[in-house]
C-alpha cells in the first residue's frame, strides 16, 4: 500500500528520488550521495545546494544573506563538521562506525 501511494505521488508531482536501499540513519551516506549524484547530473548550473534533515532548523534568512554578500569558494560546505572525533565503535549505538 506505502508503495503503490509512493508511486502514485512520483507520477503525480515527479518530486521522489529513490535509492535501491533501506532508509535508515546507517545509510545516510548513501541517501547523500544519491542526492549530490542527482543534483549535479539534473542541476548542474545550480549555484547552491540545500540539503537538511526535517528537525534541523534553517536560518534562511541568514543563509541567503551570507551568500549573497561574500564571494563563496568554487565549493563551499557549511555545516557541522566532527574534528579530532574517534569513530564509535559500539555496535549497540546509533552512530555505530564499523572498524571495517
Amino acid at each position: 500500500e506505502e508503495r503503490q501511494a509512493l508511486q502514485a505521488e512520483a507520477q503525480r508531482h515527479r518530486d521522489l528520488l529513490q535509492g535501491a536501499f533501506a532508509d535508515t540513519y546507517a545509510n545516510l551516506t548513501l541517501k547523500t550521495l544519491l542526492l549530490l549524484g542527482w543534483a549535479a547530473a539534473r542541476c548542474p548550473q545550480a549555484p547552491f545546494l540545500l540539503k537538511a534533515d526535517d528537525d534541523v532548523f534553517v536560518n534562511l534568512p541568514a543563509l541567503t544573506s551570507y551568500l549573497a554578500t561574500t564571494q563563496p569558494p568554487p565549493r563551499l560546505y557549511l555545516g557541522r563538521v566532527h574534528w579530532w572525533v574517534r569513530p564509535n565503535r559500539d555496535p549497540r549505538s546509533r552512530h555505530h562506525v564499523p572498524a571495517w
